[in-house]
């Protein structure tokens, strides 16, 4: 089943909104192999851009992607940094054999350094850790 990527009513106005709904899109058509990774996706993930002053909700529930503008119910994850970085974190590298951020490559050192020095802050109970895993992975065009 092809997973369905939705923008709410009023997140169409949102420019975070639609850059994300393009790049989940974009990611999707060109890497079939991601689909089932969405099937498998369950939660809330925020996205918080200071910068923009622009906040969104991503809600996940198998085989559907819905988008809202701002931050919608009690989120599974947040993550606060720039748009600049949001965009950034999309180079993550992956492993080859388990598709899993790979810490030795040169945007997962930067995204370490920036969350060290407080640039990109997330925020996630242990139990979600595999939505962020899957997060990762879905995101990456790398």
């Amino acid at each position: 089943m092809e997973p369905s990527i939705v923008l709410a009513p009023g997140a169409t106005d949102s420019a975070l909104c639609s850059m994300l709904a393009t790049l989940i899109r974009q990611t999707l058509d060109e890497d079939p192999s991601k689909k089932p990774v969405v099937a498998r996706m369950s939660g809330r993930i925020a996205i918080v851009a200071p910068d923009l002053d622009q906040s969104l909700t991503l809600l996940f529930d198998g085989q559907r992607v819905e988008l809202h503008a701002g931050i919608v119910g009690i989120p599974d994850i947040t993550v606060r940094a720039p748009a600049e970085w949001i965009m950034k974190m999309s180079l993550i590298e992956l492993t080859p054999r388990l598709r899993l951020p790979n810490p030795r490559g040169k945007i997962m050192r930067e995204v370490f350094e920036a969350s060290h020095d407080g640039t990109i802050e997330v925020h996630a109970a242990p139990t979600s850790v595999p939505l962020l895993l899957r997060f990762t992975r879905l995101m990456s065009v790398v």
